[in-house]
């Protein structure tokens, strides 16, 4: 079995990976959409109890369709639930804003559970996605899909930022700058359907639930050709599961609430009232966070994977210094805003970078879906109850409170590079294993 698993790893990037990393993207990008969607239907609304719901929803989605995914569906069986929820509930957005236009008694409330389901789908797909990945992608190219993937979340964003500039400057609508991107997102799902049909099952989850048979079949399309002059490499796990979990949800406060609040609730909270100044804070986050991939990828690949996460982390609380000087002494000054908003979004992709490799090279594969759940819904909780406390907060405590959660992650950056291990280019099943442990654990009873 280890064999098999193996030479998933030792093969040459081809067809299969592409169309892997295109269905994982187009996810990701739909996610980012969404994120600005959240923002301007808050807007629109003049509702925190929306905002607030809106990010509730994420523990559902972290909690439920992993687990599925690890026990019962599969990875492309749990992608065909995601995708379901997504396009029912973007729907539902889409045909609420359109018929109450964001007034009456049932704008609200329909708003919701619209939300409700899309974000279950949305959500539930992140952590499937990031163990497709991670499972089916070449060693040697592991950090690259697990950084450049993720990334479209950036890019989605992004892009929904820019729709929304131009419908305002079209529209002067708030209530269209949110319809329009509702729409794009409904139809990059169209396309993610199209995509997600033909792409592999992963040999990994295949062989975890005893299916050997199909697992050489979908092994015999990701593993045609071997990459020369390649082995994976053995690595010795120095930490248990726990104290993974523990390390992972310490980096995934610290990097999700960082970003989330610099990126989308700063602008909603301080400038609501400037729809414009608003996109462009975000399209200015996003963009940082987005250019800073490429770079991100390169020094995951050539620095100790322990080195990197410190660097990360520790570049991003320094980053945040600027920002405490900008709101104490230049607060007016939107262009000096947007230059520091953008370096600290460039550690931000970097310590996002550090989640998504190190999550599920961290976990076990018949674990591996529900762990990054468990380990993503601390944050998303956190992040909820932040987006309550802090619209009560001064700019300036604002970004403080920022500033003490990227010191989270830096601490723990600083004790896992005493403790931790580097997962560059290693066997996935090597990195994941208890510690004491060696090989693929034994298959277990396919379901029924």
């Amino acid at each position: 079995m280890e064999e098999l698993a193996r030479s998933v790893d030792r093969a040459k990037w081809g067809g299969a990976h592409s169309m892997i990393f295109a269905s994982t993207s187009l996810g990701f990008f739909i996610w980012g959409l969404e994120s600005e969607l959240g923002i301007l239907y808050y807007v629109t609304l003049h509702s925190l109890a929306f905002l607030v719901a809106f990010y509730a929803m994420d523990f559902v989605g972290d909690l439920l369709v992993p687990r599925l995914s690890d026990t019962r569906l599969a990875r492309k069986g749990a992608f065909y639930l995601t995708m379901t929820l997504m396009g029912v509930g973007l729907t539902v957005l889409a045909v609420d804003l359109a018929v109450t236009r964001g007034v009456g008694p049932a704008a609200l409330p329909t708003a919701i559970a619209g939300a409700f389901v899309a974000k279950i789908g949305i959500e539930g797909d992140v952590p499937v996605s990031l163990s497709f990945l991670a499972e089916n992608t070449p060693a040697a190219d592991r950090e690259f899909s697990l950084i450049m993937a993720p990334n479209f979340n950036n890019l989605g964003s992004a892009v929904g930022a820019v729709i929304a500039m131009v419908t305002y400057y079209l529209t002067n609508s708030t209530m269209y700058m949110a319809l329009s991107v509702a729409a794009a997102a409904i139809a990059a799902l169209a396309v993610l359907a199209a995509v997600r049909v033909s792409m592999p099952e992963s040999v990994r989850w295949l062989l975890a639930r005893g299916f050997r048979e199909r697992a050489e079949g979908e092994a015999r399309r990701l593993a045609a050709e071997a990459r020369a002059g390649f082995e994976p490499r053995e690595v010795t796990p120095t930490v248990g599961l726990l104290g993974r979990y523990a390390f992972l949800v310490a980096l995934g406060v610290s990097q999700y609430i960082t970003f989330g609040l610099m990126a989308f609730v700063i602008a909603a909270f301080y400038y609501q009232s400037q729809p414009l100044v608003l996109a462009w804070i975000t399209f200015v986050a996003t963009m940082g966070a987005s250019v800073a991939a490429v770079p991100a990828y390169l020094l995951a690949k050539r620095m100790d994977s322990r080195d990197f996460a410190l660097l990360s982390y520790l570049g991003g609380l320094v980053t945040m210094i600027p920002i405490v000087l900008f709101v104490l002494y230049f607060p007016t000054d939107m262009a000096l805003f947007y230059a520091l908003l953008f370096v600290n979004m460039v550690f931000s992709e970097f310590s996002w970078a550090v989640r998504t490799v190190l999550e599920p090279m961290l976990f076990p594969t018949e674990v591996r879906a529900t762990m990054i759940g468990l380990v993503r819904a601390v944050p998303m909780a956190v992040y909820d109850v932040s987006s309550y406390l802090t619209s009560s907060f001064t700019e300036l405590q604002f970004v403080w409170y920022n500033a003490a959660f990227w010191a989270l992650g830096a601490a723990a950056t600083a004790v896992w590079r005493l403790v931790g291990y580097d997962v560059r280019g290693a066997l996935l099943e090597s990195a994941s294993r208890r510690p004491g442990l060696r090989g693929l654990p034994s298959p277990s009873a396919a379901p029924a």
